[in-house]
């Protein structure tokens, strides 16, 4: 590429040097008009030979490995996205059920487990460490399936581990 533009200003240079040497040699008048005039086509016929030497087919085909390209690019993307907003979704969940905790008197540490189902990932599962008495237990248990729809059976509560 470097040596096609290298080949580009040099047949450039050359063209306006050849132009510029015949029009200080043309005597004043009609005919430095028209050498003006041929110049400023030879000039412009120099700078547009790349654009008259493309080649269609392998322009064709660079064009299409680079949509390919680009179309594995956008599913490499579309994937990340998906374990980003997994993420995202576990994390505020589990914030969330956390400052619920918190505000009926509960200390404890949440992590939520999300699953892709269609479009966006859903909470599936809640693990819940701390030291819960059962009506904790049972009343965190009651407000996560109201809020997040997560059933007792997916929710796992574990004595201890409280940071």
């Amino acid at each position: 590429m470097l040596e096609l533009m290298r080949q580009w200003l040099l047949g450039l240079t050359c063209a306006a040097l050849v132009i510029a040497i015949a029009e200080s040699l043309t005597p004043a008048g009609t005919i430095r008009k028209i050498g003006r005039l041929t110049g400023g086509l030879v000039l412009l016929l120099a700078m547009l030979n790349p654009l008259l030497r493309v080649d269609g087919e392998a322009l064709t085909r660079a064009l299409t490995e680079y949509r390919l390209s680009l179309d594995g690019y956008g599913e490499e993307l579309e994937a990340e996205n998906r374990v980003l907003m997994k993420d995202i979704i576990e994390e505020r969940s589990g914030a969330y059920i956390q400052d619920k905790a918190k505000e009926m008197g509960i200390s404890c540490q949440v992590v939520v487990e999300a699953e892709s189902e269609g479009d966006w990932p859903v909470p599936q599962w809640v693990t819940v460490s701390g030291a819960l008495t059962e009506e904790e237990q049972a009343l965190l248990s009651r407000t996560i399936e109201a809020d997040f729809a997560i059933p007792a059976e997916r929710q796992i509560y574990e004595s201890g581990g409280e940071e």
